[in-house]
């Protein structure tokens, strides 16, 4: 179908190769890190934080302070603990890192880094390609042993 179509002709693209941008982009972050928040989880953190600019509006009332203050400390208190929560959570899980296909040279990299301190496992998911698993919370420790030694560390 050359020169065009008719209006509503299905057009077949060619998607044989990927056009790559010179700029590189960032993955994008999110105040949350292990939660994602749709329309009701958004209404419902806004209903708390209504709540608590109410609560801290009439707390701050009832002790001859501007509630001003109050209605602003109360949303931020509900934010702040639950970014801690969330990141609490973060930190426990887990992450693989690969850097090659040969399980002897991943399980030697693993010992060096239990010599250092770091909780490291191996697996194997799926067979015949080995990769460091660790806890999120040694996320740079990891990286920087890794550097140290010669291992081109993930990005985090």
């Amino acid at each position: 179908m050359e020169g065009g179509g008719a209006v509503g002709d299905s057009v077949r693209m060619d998607r044989s190769h990927a056009v790559l941008s010179a700029r590189h982009r960032l993955p994008r972050r999110h105040f949350l890190r292990t939660a994602r928040l749709n329309a009701v989880g958004f209404s419902a953190l806004g209903g708390v934080c209504l709540v608590a600019a109410t609560t801290g509006a009439l707390a701050l009332r009832w002790t001859g302070r501007p509630p001003v203050i109050g209605a602003a400390l109360g949303p931020a208190v509900v934010l702040t603990g639950l970014v801690a929560l969330d990141r609490r959570k973060w930190a426990g899980t887990t992450t693989g890192f690969s850097f090659t296909d040969d399980a002897a040279a991943t399980r030697a990299v693993a010992d060096q880094l239990a010599a250092r301190g770091l909780p490291v496992d191996v697996e194997e998911h799926p067979p015949g390609s080995p990769a460091l698993r660790y806890a999120h919370r040694h996320a740079r420790q990891m990286q920087a042993a890794l550097e140290d030694l010669g291992i081109p560390a993930p990005f985090t």
